[in-house]
């Protein structure tokens, strides 16, 4: 029997897996904190409500197939079109809605670092508000989750589709080029203004070229829309939420047939992984009139597997804040101190097997434990027991009676 897993995809275990738990647990705190209730969907719908949404090239880029009875379904690539399908088809919601999903999605692509064919997103959504204090709710709830995981280390890029809608149309740039101006834009921060203009030009003339360099590089130019609502969005953030570090980003697109308001990305700008996009999302209030229905929804997801990357390579491992207790000489008193431990909430790994202390801390070092309980029989004659901290190899002694209490102050 072949042991290799199918391209795309990956294996969790000890340590990665747990760590990767309680970073979801986290996010999906955060968002419940925010006011956010969960939306569960199935992993799979019919194919045709993708490609209603996206044309039939989508099917390309999934994962589609047919079941016994013939009827062609795929697995969600995302998690907001099945969102848009269970709320647009039920007339007892109350909107405003807040709704998160959080699990994996499917899409068939090329892989490479950090992109995969299975992968997990966690979406928040606002259905049934046009107003634009759910974007800065939306932005502001990502910033908390992100700073609840540690990461801080970013900057938050806004815009609003509007302003290149009308930039486009200022310019009358003609609609089957608009795409491909815009594609060049986006690739501002990669290869610079002079390359961007220079591609611009061979797309529409040198002339209409010339005005997208005066946006980009920040002149004020009359009649374009959004460009208020920005400005408002960005004030509002550090006024309602103290969120800073938020820049308006003129290069920024997303999502061409998708967004039609603000517009924003949480950028890394840390170490090697220096320009990953964390989260993004923007407004989308058109979208829900494909599905029969008519309402405004703004929201954002974060990459979650992104963000394990950066947790992983950026930052001190802050979640294995557990302990294992470790048996000298006394099973009994160990079992029963890590019980102890357990009922009063402290996450207690214990070593049933017999072994050497040296054997012992080696595998509380490779689950990365914080601390241990070594039980020891001449401890235990004065009601003690040794606790070692494994990263800065203090030992502390600590009534037996007392362990749970004086754990919890190291937490």
């Amino acid at each position: 029997m072949t042991t290799e897993k199918v391209k795309g995809v990956r294996d969790f275990i000890g340590a990665e897996a747990s760590l990767r738990q309680q970073a979801l647990e986290t996010i999906r705190k955060t968002y419940e904190l925010f006011g956010f209730e969960p939306v569960e969907t199935p992993s799979f719908e019919y194919l045709s409500l993708f490609t209603n949404k996206s044309g039939p090239e989508i099917e390309s880029q999934l994962y589609s197939f047919q079941d016994k009875k013939g009827e062609k379904l795929a697995l969600r690539p995302e998690h907001t079109i099945s969102k848009l399908r269970v709320i647009s088809g039920n007339k007892s919601l109350v909107f405003p809605l807040k709704a998160y999903s959080i699990g994996n999605v499917w899409r068939y692509e090329d892989t490479k670092k950090g992109r995969w064919r299975e992968f997990i997103q966690a979406d928040i959504d606002v259905f049934g508000s046009s107003s634009m204090m759910y974007d800065s709710e939306v932005i502001a709830c990502i910033d908390f989750a992100l700073k609840r995981l540690g990461i801080t280390g970013y900057k938050i890029n806004l815009s609003n589709r509007k302003i290149l809608t009308s930039l486009m149309e200022n310019l009358q740039v003609e609609t089957e080029k608009i795409v491909q101006v815009l594609r060049e834009i986006d690739k501002m921060n990669k290869i610079g203004i002079e390359e961007v203009t220079k591609n611009v030009s061979n797309l529409i003339g040198a002339e209409k070229a010339e005005k997208v360099r005066d946006y980009l590089n920040g002149k004020e130019i009359a009649g374009l829309e959004g460009i208020e609502e920005v400005e408002s969005l960005i004030k509002d953030l550090k006024r309602s939420y103290g969120v800073e570090g938020v820049y308006f980003d003129r290069s920024l697109v997303r999502g061409q047939d998708y967004y039609d308001g603000s517009i924003f990305e949480f950028q890394f700008i840390e170490g090697q992984l220096n320009g990953v996009v964390l989260a993004g999302g923007g407004r989308y209030d058109k979208i829900s009139s494909k599905f029969d229905a008519d309402f405004a929804i703004v929201g954002g997801a974060i990459g979650f597997d992104v963000i394990m990357e950066v947790l992983i390579e950026n930052y001190r491992n802050e979640f294995y804040k557990k302990v294992c207790v470790l048996n000298v000489d006394d099973l009994e008193k160990a079992r029963e101190i890590a019980a102890v431990l357990r009922k009063t909430g402290i996450t207690t790994d214990i070593l049933l097997d017999s072994v050497s202390l040296s054997k012992g801390l080696d595998y509380c070092n490779s689950k990365k434990i914080k601390y241990v309980v070594i039980v020891g029989k001449r401890d235990l004659q004065d009601n003690l027991v040794t606790v070692r901290d494994l990263e800065s190899k203090i030992e502390m002694k600590f009534k037996v009676d007392s362990i749970a209490d004086e754990l919890k102050k190291l937490f």
